[in-house]
C-alpha cells in the first residue's frame, strides 16, 4: 500500500493564493494577487523572503508521487502554537516530506521546525537540507536546531542533502539515512535543463541578450558583468530575489503610486542602489512571484550569467544556456555535486577581460559530459525517492 504523503516546509509559488486553512483543508483565493504598491510589493517579498525559494517547493512537489498533499507550514505552526491537535494529520498521513534549504546555519535557530515536527508521529524526509559554513557549526549549533536534530534522531528519518558537505556533517552527527541528492529544484523540467547545457557552445558573448543576477545593493559585481557582457545599445536585464529585503536596494512609487507591474514583472518605481554611476546602461530590473511567468520571460533571452543559484536554475528550466558564478560555499556545494556549468567568483573577478574569459570558458566546456553527469544525478535522485516510497 502506498504511503500517504504530507508535504510542508518551503512552498511553491501557488501557496501565495492560500487564504485560510482548517484541519486538513486549505482554501485558495480565485483572484491572482497584484502587489503593485510599495507596501504590497514588499509584503509579498517578505512572505517568501527570497523568490528563489519558490523553486524548491515546486521542484519537490513535482518529484513526489501525485497523491502527495501540500499543507502550508504556517498552518501547522499556528496549530502548534494554539494548542491545536495534530491527531488528524497523524491519522491521515504516513510520512512527512519537509522541504528545506540552508537550514543548518549559525544565524538560524530552527525552533518553529522543531515544534511542528515534534508533533508529527511519522517518519520525516528532510528534502534539500544544507548547511552554511561548517566551521560556524562545529560545537555551536543553535539551540532550536539542536532540538530539531534530537527529535529526528528519535524516529525514522531520511536526510536528502543538497551536497556532500551537508551529508558529511549529518553523518558526523550520527544520522543513519543520509544521501546527497541535490536541491529538488534542479530536477524540475529536466529535458529543458539538458537543452540549456547543449546550447552553451552556440552562445555569442557580447551579442546574446543576457539575464544577470547577483546582490545589487550589497555589491556591484552584476554591474561589472553587465558592462562587460551586455550587447551595445541594449538595456541589460537584472532579476531580483531578495535585494529589497536584505541589501541596499530601494524603490519608491512612480507618479501612479506603483512600484511594480504585475503583467511584466518589471520594477516601474524609482530604483536606487549603490553603483548606478558605474553602469554603462541602467538595468531594467524585474521581480517574479510566479515561477511560470519567470520562466516564460526567461525563455525570450539568449544567455544567463548568474551569481544566484535559483535565478540561474529557472533560466535553465526555460532551456536558456547558463553559466553560474559560485560566490559562496552554499553555491560551491550545490554546483560541486551537480556539476552544472560554473566558474568561481575568484576566477571571473580577476580576469582582465571578463567578456573574453566567459567566451573562452564556454568554448572549453564538454557539454555532453555535463549532460551525462546531470542525468546520472537525476536518476539517483528519483531512485532515492522511490526507495523511500515517495517518488513517482
Amino acid at each position: 500500500m502506498r504511503p500517504r504523503i504530507l508535504v510542508t516546509g518551503i512552498p511553491g509559488h501557488y501557496t501565495r493564493l492560500a487564504n485560510g486553512a482548517h484541519g486538513l483543508s486549505v482554501s485558495y483565493a480565485e483572484r491572482q494577487k497584484q502587489p503593485e504598491s510599495k507596501e504590497d510589493f514588499l509584503q509579498e517579498l517578505r512572505n517568501i523572503s527570497n523568490t528563489g525559494n519558490y523553486l524548491i517547493g515546486e521542484g519537490a512537489l513535482r518529484a513526489l508521487a501525485p497523491h502527495a498533499k501540500q499543507v502550508p507550514f504556517w498552518h501547522l505552526y499556528n496549530l502548534s502554537k494554539s494548542g491545536g491537535g495534530f491527531d488528524e494529520f497523524n491519522a491521515n498521513f504516513d510520512i512527512c516530506v519537509f522541504t528545506c534549504a540552508n537550514l543548518l546555519r549559525k544565524g538560524l535557530s530552527a525552533d518553529a521546525e522543531a515544534e511542528v515536527l515534534s508533533r508529527l508521529n511519522m517518519p520525516i524526509v528532510m528534502l534539500g537540507i544544507g548547511l552554511q559554513n561548517r566551521k560556524d557549526l562545529e560545537n555551536n549549533l543553535p539551540e532550536g536546531t539542536k532540538r530539531l536534530l534530537a527529535i529526528l534522531k528519535e524516529r525514522e528519518h531520511y536526510f536528502l542533502t543538497r551536497g556532500f558537505e551537508s551529508a558529511g556533517f549529518l553523518k558526523d552527527q550520527g544520522f543513519s539515512f543520509v544521501r546527497p541528492t541535490g536541491c529538488p529544484s534542479v530536477y524540475f523540467m529536466p529535458d529543458n535543463m539538458r537543452r540549456s547545457m547543449t546550447k552553451l557552445s552556440s552562445v555569442k558573448i557580447g551579442k546574446a541578450r543576457t539575464i544577470f543576477s547577483g546582490y545589487l545593493g550589497g555589491n556591484q559585481d552584476a554591474i561589472l558583468d553587465a558592462n562587460a557582457l551586455a550587447p551595445q545599445d541594449t538595456v541589460p536585464q537584472y532579476v531580483v530575489q531578495d535585494e529589497f529585503l536584505h541589501f541596499d536596494m530601494k524603490v519608491e512609487p512612480n507618479e501612479e503610486g506603483r512600484v511594480y507591474d504585475s503583467a511584466s514583472g518589471l520594477m516601474i518605481g524609482d530604483l536606487a542602489y549603490p553603483g548606478t554611476e558605474r553602469e554603462k546602461q541602467r538595468f531594467e530590473v524585474r521581480t517574479f512571484y510566479d515561477t511560470n511567468q519567470w520562466r516564460a520571460w526567461a525563455s525570450s533571452m539568449d544567455f544567463n550569467l548568474g551569481r544566484r543559484f535559483h535565478g540561474s536554475i529557472i533560466a535553465m528550466q526555460a532551456a536558456v544556456p547558463s553559466l553560474m558564478v559560485a560566490v559562496d560555499d552554499r553555491m560551491r556545494e550545490m554546483l560541486g555535486f551537480t556539476g552544472l556549468p560554473a566558474v568561481d567568483i575568484n576566477e571571473i573577478d580577476k580576469a582582465e577581460n571578463r567578456s573574453e574569459f566567459v567566451a573562452d570558458h564556454l568554448a572549453k566546456l564538454n557539454t555532453s559530459e555535463l549532460v551525462d553527469r546531470y542525468s546520472d544525478r537525476e536518476r539517483a535522485f528519483r531512485t532515492t525517492l522511490r526507495e523511500i516510497g515517495i517518488g513517482h
